[in-house]
């Protein structure tokens, strides 16, 4: 058996008001499977959110960026506003003695991106820059495979050298980047990508598999592309309930409970991820419970 986990819980639903309550049920189901329980300041968290949550006296990571007027998209030669972001974010992570971050940090777009789900909801939010020519279909946000064309290799060496620039302005601090959600021409997908970068990765279950789904691709072969890569450090794990039967225009983000039906052999992902030696698992799943625990604990153990 691997070492146990750490095991981290967004922030989200312990600014609840049966927060306190959830808190107790989730370090109690937690510590009887011997996981190192703790949680994640997710990038939508208000000053109360954080508060709440550092109050707890748990371990915290942080999906950057925190308290932020911009997202980040180091996919671009100007990142003035996004180096300022990330340096806000720095500051809040030692103030609350964070060491580890994951951040979306590619787009095929120049303008900075609003932070969304914070003073503008997410399709308001990205369709600042939205480029028309990158969707799948006419009347859809969801990406075609622009992968390997000119501009995504250049702006690819672009952002290799922008966190080669991050590492070392941060030499105490982790920022992890994670797989995007395939929409508003967000740009890093699959592991043949995000490999070439040499840094850090965060592997979200949720946007591997419509990712997959998208571009043909395998859901369990990627994630063993992802895991093996020896970069591996995090993953946000949810139940996204689609399946190919579900219409194309009907597709949409998962971040749902563990229980939740669903085709992702989510017990095959975690298994591949554990015997990779990710240690690091997020539940990222806003109306989580202390069951999500349990049945994390049910995949990581068989």
């Amino acid at each position: 058996m691997n070492n146990r986990p750490r095991l981290h819980f967004t922030s989200s639903p312990f600014a609840r008001e049966d927060g306190d309550k959830l808190f107790e049920e989730c370090m109690k189901v937690a510590a009887a499977h011997d996981f190192e329980f703790g949680i994640q300041l997710h990038n939508t968290a208000s000053e109360k959110e954080i508060a709440i949550c550092a109050g707890f006296g748990v371990p915290l990571s942080a999906h950057a960026p925190l308290l932020a007027e911009f997202n980040i998209n180091l996919g671009k030669s100007d990142i003035s506003v996004e180096m300022a972001e990330l340096a806000h974010t720095a500051a809040l992570m030692r103030r609350y003695g964070i060491t580890e971050a994951v951040f979306h940090g590619f787009r095929m777009c120049d303008l900075p991106t609003p932070a969304f789900n914070r003073n503008k909801p997410y399709e308001l939010a990205m369709s600042v820059g939205f480029r028309p020519d990158l969707a799948a279909r006419p009347d859809s946000k969801l990406n075609r495979n622009f992968i390997g064309e000119p501009e995504f290799i250049e702006r690819t060496e672009i952002l290799k050298n922008n966190l080669t620039l991050l590492r070392q302005n941060y030499p105490d601090l982790t920022f992890c980047i994670e797989n995007d959600f395939p929409s508003h021409g967000s740009a890093n997908l699959l592991a043949s990508g995000a490999i070439q970068l040499q840094h850090p990765l965060c592997l979200d279950a949720g946007h591997l598999w419509i990712t997959c789904y998208l571009l043909g691709n395998d859901f369990l072969q990627e994630t063993a592309a992802f895991a093996n890569s020896g970069r591996l450090k995090m993953v946000h794990l949810h139940a996204s309930p689609f399946t190919n039967a579900t219409p194309f225009e009907n597709w949409r983000d998962g971040h749902l409970p563990l229980q939740t039906d669903n085709a992702m052999n989510l017990p095959d992902f975690v298994r591949i991820c554990r015997d990779a030696g990710v240690e690091l698992f997020v539940l990222e799943i806003p109306s989580g419970t202390a069951d999500d625990i349990h049945d994390f604990a049910v995949m990581w153990e068989n």
